[in-house]
């Protein structure tokens, strides 16, 4: 179905992402829901114990730099309903908790909304009433889970003065992923017993509103640059490819462990590397010049098949270059990481005389840029905002780039243009299918009834229709009947089962 425009009243387009008036200049992101109201201090603990012998809480803390906490919304002490939810949706979230307070009988529809901290600004009393009492963190999905694992999330942390970091110990009721791989990691530790899909949203690559113009030194992504081939599909598959690949083109790459976009981009990357290998054109010979990922260059022009030069470009970046995010996190091992290899072969990329397009291929680039929270980074990096750092193109849901040329960003666009309802990378051969969204409710919960309630609400019509406003595609009622079983784990792994609708899983977690 096409995407409906975002707008939905007049408020819309200045909540988060707010414009200069040369319209090129951008304000910093705004705490959201609750107007920067995130009521905690440095060193607070909230209590949290473990509350069912499904589970037992493990490993180190998660970590956010204290810069990237403007999508953490309310105070846990004092919340009713604790949130946990990929980070993408805060385009729509706002609205979603106002439409569900309505559906559950608390207040007006008008809260939670922003104040300015003035006079008109938030009362303790505003905060403590029942319509604003929530806490939501809107982050990569990966980061909730290592939060939900251990129970703790540090926001800073990056000096040594900073002896006692500040963090959050909260107890998720409702824990929502882009991917079920997540969900499957959760069950595994005993902390869900069922997933239930709720929601879709597809990829889309963000670049400069000058992408592909002829300007000297603007870029060609994803365009026809390519006079041999035929096929303009292929040809738009293929230049995207070679593209991603290019020490031409700075990438902003996604967090591969925390952020859920990642596992749908690595999908698209491995079905157009099967595609661009399968099609008649991929013997069609090409002459160029090319920039290779590790910062080497071909003698002159050079002349090869489609497929051998997407193969030169993988050879390149087989094993990360050492400027490259994948070195540095390899050597670091931050942010959860937990390979010990970022080699293409040894992380299901082909072998070493067939490799296949993937996200490791685009990490261990030596220009590449590794997100932490790619809606923040990637729109500030292409529009070379201070402090961020400068990209050429990333991958986002088209819900974030619909936002942005809502909020009159002009200066981004996708591959597919910029016409709301038309975004997205082409689906080529079914290269782009949307992906669904998945909710469960967490064995850490304290407010059960309320996190049935919301579960309930985001997959109802009134919750559909919320979301579709925002861009997102809905669900048919056979997509809702979908989603994932979770059997008891054995010695850390949980068997998962093909969801058949209501009352088909066990639901063992609640009957313990």
């Amino acid at each position: 179905m096409k995407n409906p425009r975002i707008v939905i009243n007049d408020k819309w387009i200045k909540r988060e992402f707010q414009m200069d008036v040369d319209k090129t200049r951008y304000q910093s992101f705004r705490f959201g829901l609750l107007g920067g109201a995130l009521l905690f201090a440095c060193g607070a603990a909230f209590a949290h114990d473990d509350k069912n012998n499904s589970y037992t809480l493990q490993g180190t803390c998660a970590f956010l730099p204290a810069d990237r906490a403007t999508e953490f919304h309310g105070n846990p002490d004092r919340s009713k309903l604790n949130l946990g939810m990929a980070g993408n949706q805060w385009v729509v979230f706002d609205h979603v908790m106002r439409a569900f307070n309505v559906y559950i009988g608390k207040g007006d529809g008008t809260e939670p909304a922003h104040r300015a901290n003035d006079a008109n600004g938030f009362t303790l009393a505003d905060l403590n009433d029942n319509a604003n009492r929530y806490f939501i963190e809107l982050i990569p999905p990966g980061q909730i889970r290592k939060q939900i694992k251990s129970g703790c999330m540090l926001l800073g942390n990056d000096e040594e003065r900073n002896f006692l970091p500040g963090n959050l110990q909260v107890d998720f009721d409702v824990f929502a992923s882009t991917n079920y791989n997540l969900m499957q990691d959760l069950a595994n530790n005993g902390f869900i017993d069922e997933a239930v899909p709720y929601i879709a949203n597809r990829l889309d690559l963000m670049v400069s509103a000058a992408n592909g113009t002829g300007n000297v030194g603007d870029m060609a992504i994803g365009t026809t640059d390519y006079p041999e081939l035929m096929d303009a599909d292929f040809e738009t598959q293929f230049d995207i490819a070679m593209d991603l690949l290019s020490g031409d083109i700075g990438a902003s790459s996604l967090d591969h462990i925390n952020e859920g976009i990642h596992n749908a981009a690595n999908g698209y990357m491995k079905k157009v590397d099967a595609y661009i290998n399968g099609h008649t054109e991929a013997g069609t010979m090409i002459s160029m010049e090319y920039h290779f990922g590790d910062d080497s260059y071909t003698a002159g022009v050079e002349t090869h098949t489609a497929a051998e030069w997407l193969e030169l470009a993988l050879q390149a970046v087989a094993t990360p270059h050492p400027d490259s995010p994948s070195a540095a996190r390899l050597l670091s091992g931050d942010a959860g990481e937990n390979h010990s290899s970022h080699d293409l072969v040894d992380n299901g990329c082909g072998t070493a005389a067939d490799l296949v397009f993937c996200e490791y291929a685009v990490l261990n680039k030596f220009n590449t840029h590794e997100s932490r929270v790619h809606h923040v980074e990637t729109p500030n990096g292409i529009t070379n905002q201070p402090g961020f750092v400068p990209v050429d193109v990333g991958f986002v849901w088209i819900t974030e780039l619909a936002f942005q040329i809502n909020a009159g960003n002009t200066a981004v666009t996708g591959m597919s243009g910029s016409t709301i309802g038309n975004l997205g990378i082409p689906n080529t051969n079914g290269v782009n299918a949307d992906k669904i969204y998945s909710l469960a409710l967490l064995a850490t919960s304290e407010n059960e009834k309320r996190g049935r309630q919301f579960i309930e609400f985001l997959r109802s019509p009134e919750g559909q229709a919320v979301y579709t406003a925002g861009g997102f595609t809905g669900l048919s009622d056979a997509q809702l009947e979908g989603g994932k079983c979770y059997a008891r784990p054995v010695a850390g792994v949980s068997v998962a089962t093909d969801r058949m609708g209501d009352g088909s899983c066990d639901d063992w977690l609640k009957n313990d």
